[in-house]
């Protein structure tokens, strides 16, 4: 589905007297007998608690210690409203190898109302693309996407080197939470549609169902679900992700996640603030109601969260855990994981949605919207990483 794209993901910390923080997770990996390292990400926060920096880290098992994948950083305004939001990512001698950043542009009322994403091009920030927001009665009800043309903002077509320029509309229920998004495309002189994401919810407001659709140009056809369940608290436990194919959903990928029931997730200083305001808008801003023990993807698969503790130094981290080229790309690129064999690969829009799945290390992304996307990775092994890519 093409869809307009952009990056907002999280993470790393710094201890404050007198209040909990999440301060870094840990994923591992069961061999059959012990459970290994794999990835790890750091979080340090500002004096408002605020996420500053994120920091990706692989284990290299070789040395016994954690490399260095990239950093993500955040800046804020007087109002706490994140402006800046950087993806850097670092070559084998820990130098920054690519850069990737969004800037954002506020209203009267606080609400964002333009963000630009930028790469870094020999060490210039250089204007790849525009998200311009509309509201009524406050509330989002509209994304126009534009490219960069080297002197102005402009609609594109769909043609050989790119694709068109992306519209998204956004529907509203009675609870005042997302029921739809319609997402539209650019044809040269009106705009016609391309796909959709409904959304459905329980009693308590939360959401128990997404599901994703094309436009065949007659129709809507299924191309992908997520359901989710809740405990008493309203913690989301599982998410449960489906492919279509074949005429029939297919589960693809699920996660569970456990809780320490006897504290409030919002008395603890934690990386999982909607800085945007986009996982309100389907309440997905409030999944974790308690504080976050683990999560897991499987029986040889899991997450902890570690909290309280020391943040750790860079001066050792080193190298990169999995490259994508060409990024950017301006359809198809590779991934280069070494000698590991890719299980599942997945990347997500600024909705925080899944767009697209495979399992093959040369993927194809021609039918996506240009932008900026979060590219997923997962092995057979069980190592699990990410990072930014652009869509031209």
């Amino acid at each position: 589905m093409r869809k307009i794209t952009f990056l907002l993901f999280v993470c790393f910390t710094v201890s404050i007297i007198g209040q909990d923080k999440l301060t870094s997770n840990v994923n591992q990996y069961y061999d059959g007998v012990n459970w290994v390292n794999n990835s790890r990400l750091t979080y340090i926060y500002d004096a408002n608690n605020n996420l500053t920096e994120e920091a990706y880290f692989s284990w290299n098992s070789i040395n016994a210690t954690w490399d260095l994948n990239g950093r993500e950083t955040y800046t804020y305004n007087n109002q706490n409203k994140i402006i800046t939001d950087t993806y850097e990512g670092v070559d084998s001698s820990g130098n920054p190898e690519d850069g990737f950043r969004t800037n954002y542009t506020y209203n009267s009322n606080n609400q964002i109302i333009e963000s630009i994403d930028q790469e870094k091009i020999n060490n210039v920030w250089v204007n790849k693309y525009r998200n311009t927001f509309t509201y009524t009665n406050n509330k989002i009800t509209g994304l126009l996407s534009e490219e960069w043309n080297g002197s102005s903002w402009v609609l594109v077509t769909e043609g050989s080197q790119r694709d068109a320029s992306s519209r998204v509309v956004v529907n509203y229920g009675s609870n005042n939470l997302v029921s739809e998004y319609t997402y539209e495309k650019w044809n040269g002189s009106s705009w016609e549609l391309d796909g959709r994401d409904t959304y459905s919810y329980n009693s308590n407001n939360k959401v128990i169902q997404n599901i994703s659709q094309d436009w065949n140009g007659t129709s809507y056809v299924n191309n992908y679900k997520a359901e989710y369940t809740y405990d008493a608290n309203g913690n989301l436990v599982l998410e449960k992700d489906f492919d279509f194919d074949n005429g029939a959903f297919t589960n693809s990928y699920e996660e569970s996640y456990a809780f320490d029931t006897s504290k409030l997730m919002s008395s603890i200083i934690n990386p999982f603030k909607d800085r945007t305001g986009f996982a309100s808008l389907s309440g997905e801003n409030n999944s974790f109601v308690n504080k976050i023990i683990s999560s897991s993807t499987g029986t040889n698969d899991r997450t902890i969260y570690y909290y309280n503790g020391a943040t750790a130094s860079v001066e050792d981290f080193a190298s990169l855990n999995f490259k994508a080229y060409p990024n950017p790309t301006n359809g198809v690129f590779t991934l280069d994981t070494a000698n590991l064999e890719v299980e599942k690969i997945e990347l997500f829009n600024i909705l925080g949605n899944k767009v697209f799945s495979t399992n093959q290390k040369q993927v194809d992304i021609t039918a996506l919207s240009q932008g900026f996307y979060l590219l997923k990775v997962q092995t057979k092994e069980g190592k699990i990483a990410s990072k930014r890519i652009i869509k031209n």
